[in-house]
């Protein structure tokens, strides 16, 4: 397909939040439905349950007669409840982009989504803040204890938000055991179970597939084109994998984020967490939107190592999974040189986004992935991706806010348009 560019800002270009909007306005045109699915997998011997938010448009755009689809990974204290509405209460990006005939999948990455929650709402907001602990499997009928974790010292964390607290699981526990193989691999795994679910009914030939990671999301969408290669990635405030957000803090002579020991550590994202977020809003505004943010998470666990490239920890974390009774004997076959390498691949990008076409779009306020980032991480990245583009939206935060991302979904949509995504022509 032919791209044209004139309409599209130009590779590293700061642009005005009102130069898109001048543009065009790709009005709702269609309704949608909305579900929650589970999908059932395993992972070194154990059954893990992965949540997908899906939101079908009952007219789909198509793009030279391809539908749209977007699957969405949340941002590291979220599990995608945050794509339906924003903190004020408004809609979220997924109904926005559905209202626009595009299928949006949310993805919750395993242990983050409330499988005790009412109604499937995946809420949090009935289990106090400091008692937090990742659910796995949707069969789990109880919420752990106060003997299945317990609290350790903060130091160390690899993140800049001041997290306040972390948890880690006592060891012979159930939650020990599901937190073990909780592996990086399982995070992709359990994405690969969400996409291949939603795309069942569809020929991928017939789909223009795209990745869109919002925050720590990106960092496991990345590696899933291994399984499932996408046609692109929209980037709107999204990591990259962890050995490209390592070199960003390497090239300044940093090196401590390969020693965090972070193996199996729940890192509990609280008040302090949230006004390192929020500093731009007023004191009424950052309450009122804290007590709607109680319904997330608010914690990361395993994804942090692979995040942030705690090589340390993920060695660690790959040890003593094979020290289990319960890892499958397939999985010892190639002897532990091997496995560990399970642990440490999805750090890395893959040889398969080669086919992929990456757009990465930041606000140029944003408070962790500010643009020296992003020009750092690329140098990893573009090497490995078929075309790569990065555009800054001027003034704008690291948030996914209603005003926000009705800015940053027309961005996206002209690029769409102007088939900037659309695969290389066969030679």
């Amino acid at each position: 397909m032919t791209t044209t560019e004139p309409s599209l800002p130009a590779d590293g270009a700061t642009v005005p939040p009102a130069a898109i909007t001048a543009g065009p306005d790709f009005p709702a045109t269609t309704g949608y439905r909305r579900t929650v699915d589970y999908v059932d997998f395993f992972a070194h011997g154990r059954r893990f349950t992965q949540a997908a938010i899906v939101l079908t448009p009952e007219t789909p755009r198509r793009h030279h007669g391809r539908r749209i689809v977007v699957i969405a990974g949340e941002g590291g204290s979220d599990n995608g409840r945050g794509f339906l509405s924003s903190y004020d209460g408004a809609e979220g990006v997924g109904p926005w982009l559905a209202r626009r005939g595009i299928t949006f999948v949310a993805l919750a990455r395993i242990g983050r989504w409330n499988f005790l929650a009412a109604d499937r709402s995946g809420s949090w907001a009935d289990i106090p803040i400091g008692e937090r602990m990742p659910i796995f499997d949707v069969d789990q009928r109880s919420y752990w204890t106060a003997e299945d974790y317990e609290t350790v010292p903060v130091t160390g964390i690899s993140s800049p938000t001041e997290s306040e607290r972390a948890r880690v699981p006592r060891e012979g526990t159930l939650l020990h055991a599901q937190m073990l193989a909780a592996s990086p691999e399982a995070l992709v795994l359990g994405y690969r179970a969400g996409v291949a679910h939603a795309l069942r009914d569809m020929r991928r030939e017939e789909v223009l597939l795209l990745y869109w990671g919002f925050s720590t999301g990106g960092a496991v969408l990345w590696p899933l084109a291994r399984h499932i290669a996408p046609d692109g990635y929209l980037g709107w405030g999204t990591s990259s994998p962890g050995i490209a957000y390592f070199y960003s803090r390497a090239i300044h002579g940093r090196f401590d984020w390969a020693y965090d020991r972070s193996a199996l550590r729940v890192r509990e994202r609280g008040w302090r967490d949230f006004t390192f977020y929020t500093r731009h809003i007023d004191e009424e505004t950052r309450r009122r939107w804290w007590r709607s943010a109680q319904g997330a998470p608010r914690f990361k666990s395993v994804e942090d190592a692979m995040m942030f490239y705690n090589v340390g920890a993920l060695t660690e974390h790959a040890g003593r999974l094979w020290n289990t009774d319960f890892l499958p004997s397939e999985e010892r076959r190639g002897g532990f040189a091997a496995f560990a390498r399970q642990f440490l691949d999805p750090s890395f990008p893959p040889p398969e986004l080669a086919s992929v076409a990456a757009l990465q779009v930041n606000g140029t306020l944003d408070e962790v992935l500010p643009p020296p980032i992003v020009d750092a991480t690329r140098a990893v990245m573009e090497p490995y991706c078929r075309r790569y583009r990065v555009v800054r939206i001027d003034g704008f935060h690291h948030d996914i806010m209603a005003e926000t991302m009705a800015v940053v979904g027309r961005l996206w949509l002209r690029f769409i348009e102007a088939g900037w995504f659309d695969p290389a022509p066969a030679r």
